[in-house]
């Protein structure tokens, strides 16, 4: 093994990959550093949804066959379910632009492939980092690797990150469960779905033909319950699609079932220049708007295409500052419970049934198409004001004045996070 590259990538998943393949494009030489062993991605539960700007960064990078696969589920955009017999809305991507969803293990060994046989890139499989610093990597082996940079695409426990700002405070979020399930197809293929119910909400998307993935949230106060297959079941049961009920109870009973943890971490801090974040180890919000595999992705992409460090902090905090600060806000007003957020649930739904702008806009800022705070605040404003309309008593009592500055407070909140500078 070479003892010296001019970048260490820690982490092959798809930000690690997309960012030694830049830059081994690019004339460096690049050692990309993978723990799990061949053959293991197929088994994790993770991101399987690409927004456009990701398929694009796919193609530019030279990976566009794995988008131009026969067979390969398209992305069009979302379909939500408000539940009580309302009927869905639809959310398509603005300008006509196609998503992508896979198999995320699919997705990995794909790109592997490809980055493997990319000149300038050594992918080491079975090579677990044990510290990091400035200079290089020590793996949990004894040897040293040094580099020029180093750079951490491995996701939310990231060791690079752990060695720059020691344990991050991950706030959680809620739990997740992924069933597969075969044989069945969605209601409006090429569609992500949105269900709102119980225990909170669900997603639901194929990620082949007749394949189909549901994601269950499930929030924190059910962790003595979530894991019972019968509370599960008929937890979930109304919620689902009559076509899926049978199939994920089966599923469910059977103990197939992956769950992970959802944790938000505000993108605010991408390194120092010598040891770099990128993906979820720059930082993750909660999958409901699918953001963190394209995030990783276009990370990748100016990272290796921006010589000044701080220009591409400042790039990427631009643009990812409202698709978070969207995806924090969307998850409380579709899995809280009190009446005012209810009646904000309720308001954004029609917002969105009633007006072709406002689901334009809210699709163009998943997308990142706002960078500004102002781009978030007018639509959000205005649900609120309709939410405070739609509480169905004219009485102000404590409850609501407190659920409303909440929701103030929030946006605020995660704004002012976006603004925090990295501790260089």
């Amino acid at each position: 093994m070479e003892k010296r590259f001019d970048i260490i990538v820690v982490g092959g998943g798809p930000a690690g990959c997309a960012v030694a393949r830049a830059f081994g494009l690019s004339g460096k030489s690049v050692a990309l550093l993978e723990a799990d062993p061949e053959g293991q991605p197929k088994q994790r539960f993770a991101g399987e949804w690409l927004h456009p700007q990701g398929v694009e960064a796919l193609e530019k990078l030279g990976f566009g066959e794995i988008a131009e696969k026969v067979g390969r589920p398209r992305g069009r955009g979302f379909v939500v379910y408000p539940g009580h017999g309302e009927s869905p809305v639809k959310l398509d991507y603005v300008d006509g632009q196609i998503g992508l969803a896979f198999h995320h293990g699919d997705l990995v060994e794909e790109m592997r492939r490809i980055v493997a046989n990319t000149p300038g890139v050594s992918f080491l499989a079975g090579v677990r980092v044990k510290s990091a610093d400035d200079h290089g990597v020590v793996l949990e082996n004894g040897p040293r690797i040094e580099a020029g940079r180093v750079i951490g695409a491995d996701g939310r426990a990231s060791v690079v990150r752990r060695s720059l700002r020691g344990a991050s405070s991950h706030k959680p979020i809620s739990a997740m469960t992924g069933i597969l399930l075969e044989g069945v197809g969605a209601p409006y293929p090429d569609y992500g779905h949105v269900f709102l119910g119980q225990p909170s909400f669900l997603l639901g998307y194929e990620i082949a033909p007749q394949t189909v993935r549901i994601c269950v949230d499930v929030p924190l106060k059910y962790k003595a319950e979530m894991k019972n297959p019968d509370w599960l079941i008929e937890a979930i049961r109304d919620t689902l699609p009559p076509a899926w009920r049978q199939p994920a109870a089966e599923q469910i009973r059977k103990g197939h079932l992956s769950w992970q943890a959802n944790h938000f971490l505000a993108r605010a801090d991408y390194g120092n220049g010598r040891r770099i974040m990128i993906g979820d180890a720059a930082g993750h919000t909660h999958p409901l708007t699918a953001t963190g595999i394209t995030n990783g992705l276009v990370d990748a992409i100016e990272l290796a295409g921006t010589a000044d460090f701080r220009a591409f902090v400042r790039s990427r905090r631009r643009a990812c500052r409202v698709p978070e600060l969207l995806s924090r806000a969307l998850y409380d007003c579709f899995s809280r419970e009190d009446a005012f957020s209810q009646s904000l649930r309720r308001a954004v739904v029609s917002l969105w049934r009633h007006d072709e702008r406002e689901r334009a806009r809210t699709m163009g800022l998943l997308m990142g198409n706002g960078q500004s705070f102002l781009t978030f605040a007018g639509p959000f404003l205005k649900a609120l004001w309709g939410a405070w309309k739609g509480r169905g008593s004219k009485r102000v009592d404590a409850a609501d004045l407190a659920s409303a500055a909440s929701w103030i407070r929030l946006p605020l909140a995660y704004a002012l996070a976006g603004l925090v500078k990295s501790r260089n």
